[in-house]
């Protein structure tokens, strides 16, 4: 049995009313990134209890802490400032040892809304480099954030994003089979390696597949030079061929929809349920219950 989530800010910033559009939709897990317009990582003790005892009332679980850890967050000593890209995608900013710190803190909210799994990523892409220079450059610095989710019990999920170095799921897996922990797996997104030019399936899952514990789903179309969200199903993306081979490859995690727009006339609420009629209709079309 497949189970399907959804990163509540997909659906609002309200995050009550987030939990009651998506209990209605018959999803059971949520993914949170950013609530109250702010990214999880600024809420305060008290916020978070709130964010789950709003969780429980609508029987939701939680599959994972969705931090914007290690992403706005230069790889290399820099003066620079780092450019945001989205002003929706709230994401926390700071050097190196302000993200440490902050993992800390995420940690003790794996307790709070009871999860062992916290998001993280391969560092804010400024400038081209060798690709064997990234991985041992993300390898030195991952260690530590890797050494800490091991004596903590938690799993950080290293997602592939076309705005950090680590834009696929190929360049991911030797980040992971370099630093070979239990406690650091992928969080695979196969709209994110499409844009970096990879085809999803069969290349980039098959480079992953042995490490992917999470999934985002969105799909992409063409657009000019570049590619623009539609729902899924519509787009460049295979997923009956990914999910029917993540059945086959015995996948136990959450795929969560991140659809990524905002429809014309419904809004965020109805690219969520587009993208979910979406998703329902491939796992129909192959049998598979949710």
């Amino acid at each position: 049995m497949l189970k399907i989530g959804i990163i509540t800010d997909q659906v609002s910033m309200d995050f009550e009313y987030a939990l009651k559009v998506i209990s209605g939709l018959g999803i059971k897990y949520v993914e949170i990134h950013s609530l109250w317009n702010k990214t999880i990582e600024d809420l305060t003790q008290s916020e978070a209890t709130q964010a789950q005892k709003l969780i429980k009332q609508f029987g939701l679980k939680v599959s994972n802490i969705s931090s914007t850890l290690f992403l706005m967050c230069p790889l290399q000593e820099s003066e620079k400032e780092l450019e945001t890209f989205d002003d929706y995608f709230i994401t926390k900013m700071g050097d190196y040892e302000e993200h440490m710190r902050v993992l800390e803190y995420c940690i003790e909210f794996c307790e709070v809304f009871t999860t062992d799994k916290i998001r993280i990523f391969g560092f804010r892409r400024e400038e081209t480099l060798n690709e064997d220079m990234v991985v041992e450059m993300i390898k030195e610095k991952l260690q530590r954030p890797v050494e800490l989710a091991e004596k903590k019990g938690v799993t950080l999920i290293l997602e592939n994003c076309p705005h950090t170095y680590l834009g696929s799921g190929s360049v991911t897996r030797k980040v992971i089979e370099n630093i070979n922990s239990s406690n650091l797996k992928a969080l695979w997104d196969p709209g994110n390696a499409l844009r970096t030019g990879k085809t999803p399936y069969p290349d980039d899952y098959r480079q992953i597949k042995e490490h992917i514990l999470h999934i985002h789903a969105k799909d992409l179309a063409p657009e000019n030079s570049d590619y623009r969200p539609v729902p899924l199903g519509e787009g460049k993306i295979n997923y009956r061929e990914i999910i029917k081979n993540l059945i086959d490859d015995g996948y136990k995690g959450v795929i969560s929809l991140e659809p990524e727009y905002e429809d014309e006339a419904g809004g965020r609420v109805e690219s969520s349920r587009q993208c979910l009629r979406g998703i329902r209709k491939v796992l129909d079309s192959l049998e598979i219950e949710v």
